[in-house]
């Protein structure tokens, strides 16, 4: 539906009296309002917020209203940038790429994978009447966020061109005696909103800088350099737009031995206090500020030291991390200890909470290879309790130092925290590690999976990675090597499920839906060696509905 062609006094009125047409809704009242205002501009802004005001569970579609006003604005936004007649809308398709190119926003690899024969056939295919399927928060999110500018922030792409850059983006190195068409194809899936890509991909593809890929998570090792090297890796990764999620188990807890200089450590919370900081100072080019989510075990000494009140607004704020999001990780066993009652239903369940470091000084459990072992590396199997043993055996040692709590007073605190501030996550470790298709990597009853990410819905094998060795070359180059480790990497897209089946396309859209996420894994340029590594190695994706 067409509902405005100009943003001077008659074109405003013009789209209201559409409105009241379409939708039956009433805009006289606002049509009286605006001729007593001077400027256009000053017209169109009071329009948009007019019908903003009216959005209600009775008169929803003042959205589209709002929309199609604002959606002028970007026809005249980009027109101006690129100096064509706005009431085109949308200018030359294969001069928005070169120029684009030319400046150092798009990536080279649009104009080398295409023909300008084959990009000015793609620009025909856009259809800018798809525009107004858009909400007015969908279309300013995307036009706020994502769509490409110059370095001065003027608008020079439109919301249809972001989803063909994509689309050439993530099928450029498809056979090219089917390339045209799988473009064709992505583009139908993404204007119609049958569908969206990752946030990272709908920002990034095309352009010249960040990466595809929404989220990883990553195995913090127990030393300076794991620590150091994760905030790093973290700060690498959320510059180019992607969500972090950090599992903190391993670390020792505070009051533990360094270099055996007894009660030396401070703990994790001034490292996750690192981590915050990180969160905010990289901020995606200004887009946003990091996200990044730490887990923490139940049975971690310092769950009841501060981790459970990171968030809060009560307490030491030197010991405060509000930027970042928190997760525990829950063994089925803590589950049950809370069902622990006397005679008269008092929770009577004890629980104990220990340091990694000194559990695996104490307790010598050690893998095939040799390798230390703690007690968050240890799951119970639907036949064999292997969490459960282990504890219950570092339980009973008289000399493995623990904090000792009612479960339910852990519980208790969780609770209070996620009222508060909506945090932690719950992650149920076991349950997760026993539906894990890849478990027989590890080991039968050895963990896999420690945690989650933001959204606590990945679930992929994970492990720290660590230095092996530096040295100095013949050359004079410092060289660190690394062992890599499985740094997790999601690869997301959504399906807008009524719309699509509403529509009945599922058949023909989830096909170049797998597709585009499949060529994401291997266009993507992930800074982080190890996530790239990990991602090539399990292919991973992620295809929530909505």
């Amino acid at each position: 539906m067409k509902i405005i062609e100009d943003t001077g006094l008659e074109g405003v009125l013009t789209a209201l009296e559409r409105a009241q047409e379409k939708f039956g809704l009433q805009t006289g009242e606002l049509a009286g309002k605006l001729t007593a205002l001077g400027t256009a501009k000053a017209r169109k802004e009071r329009a948009i917020g007019y019908a903003l005001d009216r959005i209600s569970m009775e008169e929803p579609d003042w959205t589209f209203v709002a929309s199609h006003l604002y959606l002028n604005d970007l026809y005249e936004a980009a027109a101006a940038s690129r100096s064509y007649d706005a009431s085109s809308k949308y200018g030359d398709f294969y001069g928005l790429i070169r120029h684009l190119t030319e400046i150092g926003i798009y990536s080279g690899d649009l104009l080398e994978s295409y023909a300008q024969e084959e990009i000015s056939l793609l620009g025909s295919e856009i259809d800018a009447e798809r525009d107004l399927l858009f909400t007015y928060i969908g279309l300013f999110l995307l036009a706020d966020r994502y769509l490409a500018k110059d370095y001065e922030g003027a608008v020079f792409e439109l919301p249809q061109e972001r989803f063909m850059v994509i689309a050439m983006a993530l099928m450029q190195n498809e056979p090219k005696e089917k390339r045209m068409s799988l473009v064709k194809e992505a583009y139908w899936a993404m204007s119609n909103l049958y569908m969206t890509v990752a946030t990272p991909t709908l920002s990034n593809a095309g352009k010249s800088f960040g990466q595809l890929s929404s989220c990883f998570i990553d195995t913090v090792d127990d030393s300076l350099d794991g620590i150091y090297l994760n905030n790093w890796d973290i700060a690498r990764l959320s510059k180019d737009g992607g969500g972090i999620g950090v599992y903190y188990g391993k670390v020792r807890a505070m009051g533990s031995d360094i270099k055996k200089f007894k009660g030396n450590s401070s703990g994790v919370i001034p490292w996750i206090r690192l981590v915050n900081d990180t969160a905010v100072s990289v901020d995606q080019l200004g887009q946003r500020q990091g996200a990044v989510a730490i887990y923490l075990d139940v049975f971690h000494k310092d769950i009841m030291n501060g981790f459970l009140d990171l968030k809060t607004n009560n307490g030491d704020e030197r010991r405060k991390a509000h930027d970042i999001f928190t997760g525990v990780a829950i063994p089925d066993l803590f589950m049950e200890k809370l069902k622990e009652t006397d005679e008269q239903g008092r929770s009577t369940g004890e629980w104990h909470t220990f340091c990694p470091h000194q559990v695996k000084q104490t307790m010598g459990w050690q893998d095939g290879a040799g390798n230390a072992l703690g007690l968050e590396d240890f799951y119970d199997e639907a036949d064999v309790k292997h969490f459960t043993e282990k504890y219950e055996e570092a339980a009973a040692h008289p000399l493995l130092p623990r904090k000792t709590y009612r479960a339910m007073d852990i519980m208790a605190r969780i609770m209070v925290s996620q009222l508060e501030t909506g945090t932690p996550y719950m992650f149920y470790r076991d349950e997760v590690n026993r539906q894990n298709p890849n478990k027989h990597l590890r080991g039968k009853g050895l963990t896999s999976i420690y945690c989650s990410n933001l959204c606590s819905e990945i679930t992929q094998n994970m492990s720290a990675t660590t230095i092996t060795k530096e040295y100095t070359d013949e050359d004079g180059n410092l060289v660190m090597i690394r062992k890599p480790g499985d740094f997790v990497v999601c690869n997301l897209s959504s399906i807008n499920l009524p719309r699509a089946v509403k529509a009945d396309v599922l058949e023909r859209l989830i096909p170049v839906q797998l597709r585009m996420l499949d060529n994401v894994i291997d266009l993507n340029t992930i800074s982080v060696g190890q996530a790239e590594a990990t991602n090539k190695k399990y292919r991973a994706i992620e295809y929530p509905v909505a």
